[in-house]
Parts: structure tokens; sequence; C-alpha cells
């Protein structure tokens, strides 16, 4: 029977913890984690599941309790990790599943969200909810699409779609300089971009740039995220900012001005952060999400551009005690996620 084993984990020590599971994400990393913490009210927690004396997975959570009473939320996205070969049994996911159920709403009455780290079809839903879990309909699975580095720089090129490479070439043709690098003053440049950016548009989106910049200072130098820039007569074009993790790199965030995209400094930008992450020896390169349902338009056809191959991931399931509590903070979950549609 797997054991979940809760304790304070260190930065180095989780990083070696989870370097080697396939279903690596951001978010299960420690940085990302402690940056929940430092920029909202989540706290987090983190656990290895131990099968006699040998780590078989391990889970980071984002907890918020209410105050005075018994309860809470947890969320869990990407999450539990446990994939190590491509072959791996997802018998012990369901067994990790269980468990997560059986300590956070059987011992102690909170409400359990989970978003796991596979990939639609992968795992069977109805054997899910023979955990007690329940399929929730509030918010879409994760979909998004990603580019095998390991293929040669001109292979990857003739990948992009037409349109796109044309918008490529004229952008290349102009001779604009771009500047990369993960130093405190590109990602400076980058959040003045960003910050702006959202302004203009009022963006509502989970990746502020607090968060951003949090993310920036706990990583160390070989992970932070890594940003790519341009400009014409001293004027800024647009900015992307990468992050790395495993041997994974993601499209993290990106802000093109209107001048910028009359030059199609976004397709330039990103056809290096490719380049430049394949040079660095990463395999993936992630769009950072990509649903044809919720992703707006232009954001969708500007990454499907890419020729990435599409993936989508299961979607959520909740498990609760039923108790009022519970009810409360679902319906509040579904009321937050109904306003963020609108």
């Amino acid at each position: 029977m797997l054991r979940l084993i809760h304790r304070p984990f260190g930065q180095a020590e989780w990083t070696d913890l989870i370097s080697d599971f396939q279903d690596l994400s951001l978010i299960q990393t420690w940085e990302y984690g402690s940056a929940k913490f430092k920029t909202g009210s989540w706290k987090v927690e983190r656990a290895v599941f131990m099968e006699g004396q040998h780590i078989v997975g391990a889970v980071q959570a984002l907890v918020r309790t209410i105050p005075w009473l018994q309860g809470g939320l947890v969320w869990i996205n990407r999450g539990p990790l446990w994939r190590r070969h491509e072959d791996t049994d997802c018998s012990i996911l369901l067994e990790m599943m269980s468990r997560l159920r059986q300590h956070w709403v059987d011992e102690r009455h909170m409400v359990l969200r989970v978003a796991p780290p596979n990939r639609e079809g992968e795992v069977s839903l109805s054997a899910l909810e023979g955990l007690g879990f329940r399929v929730d309909g509030s918010s879409s699975s994760w979909a998004s699409a990603r580019i095998d580095l390991s293929f040669p720089v001109d292979r990857l090129r003739q990948q992009l779609q037409q349109k796109w490479r044309n918008c490529l070439n004229k952008a290349e043709r102009l001779g604009l300089a771009v500047e990369s690098g993960s130093e405190d003053n590109l990602l400076r440049l980058f959040l003045d971009e960003y910050r702006q950016m959202i302004g203009e548009r009022t963006l509502r989106t989970s990746v502020t740039p607090d968060l951003l910049s949090q993310l920036h200072a706990l990583l160390p130098v070989e992970r932070k995220p890594w940003v790519f820039a341009t400009g014409q007569q001293g004027k800024t074009l647009g900015a992307v900012l990468i992050a790395k993790y495993g041997d994974t790199t993601e499209y993290l965030a990106g802000a093109i001005n209107e001048d910028g995209r009359r030059v199609n400094a976004g397709q330039l930008l990103l056809w290096r952060a490719v380049c430049e992450m394949k040079r660095q020896g990463y395999r993936w390169f992630d769009l950072g999400g990509m649903d044809p349902k919720i992703t707006p338009s232009g954001i969708y056809h500007f990454k499907a551009g890419l020729g990435g191959v599409p993936h989508r991931l299961v979607g959520e399931v909740a498990a609760d005690d039923g108790g009022w509590i519970s009810k409360v903070i679902n319906l509040r979950i579904r009321r937050a996620r109904k306003a963020a549609e609108n």
C-alpha cells in the first residue's frame, strides 16, 4: 500500500526529487508554489508517495483554509507526478488519487480538486468516479501543443504554416534586432510591456506580473525564465517570456504592441525562442495553452502557425465530504469561474 508522506521540502531537494518525472510541469515546481504563496492567499503543501523505501510519486498542493472553521479548498494542478516511463501502468495513479482523497477529504474535511497530468483517454474517468471523485464541468481541460526540438532547425522551419512563415520572412528582412537572456533588466523590460498590455486590454489572468517577478527571483540562474525582446528606433515592439523546467520549455507570456504586430514581431520573437531553446539542449517547446474553444481566435491561430502537435489533458475531478462548508466552497468556485468567462 502506498504511503503519503507530507513534510517540508527545501528548494534543491524538491527540484532533484521531481526532475526525472516525465509528466513534470512548471506548476509542480517548488518555485511556482512558493511564488503563489508570496503573491496570494495560498499555502503550499508538498508530499511524496512511498512504496516501501522508494519514492514513486510526488505532489504539490495549493491550500486555502477557512479561518476558525474546519475545511477549505485544496487545488492540485498537473499532479500528482507519477510517470517515470512512457509505459508506466496508470493503476499507480489511481492508488495515488485514492490516498489523496483519504488524506484531504476523509481526514481533513477539505474540498479537493485535482487536474491530473494525464493525456485525455489515458485514465478511466469511471475508475476515478469509483474512488469517490466526480468529473467537474465548470472548467475546460487543459489543451496545448508542443514542438519536438530534437528535429533539425530546417525541418522545424518547414513545419511552420505557410502564412506564419511568410510573416516571419518579412520580419527577418526588416533586420530587427532581438535581445535575449534572463537578466533582471530584460525581465523589467518584459514586465513593463506586459503590464501595459494587460491594462489596455483589461485582461484577467492568473499569470500576473507579480507572480512572474517572484518566479524569476526564486529560480536559480540556470532555470530563470528567458526573455526575447525587439524594438525599432528606440521603441520596444514586443517581448515574450519562456519558462524552463525538466527537458521542456514553455511559452509563458507575451506582450506585442500595435507597432510590433504591424511588423510581425511576434513571429520573429517566438521563432528565435524555439531556436534558442533547441540550442540550449531542451527537448520540447510547449506553446503554453491552445484550446480551439476558449483561446481567443487570434492567439490560437498565431500559436497554431508553429505546427506543434496538439494535446489535451483529462479534465478536473473533485471530491468533498458533502457538508455545508463544502457546498458553499463549490458554489463560490462555480460563480467565480462563470464570472471569469464573461
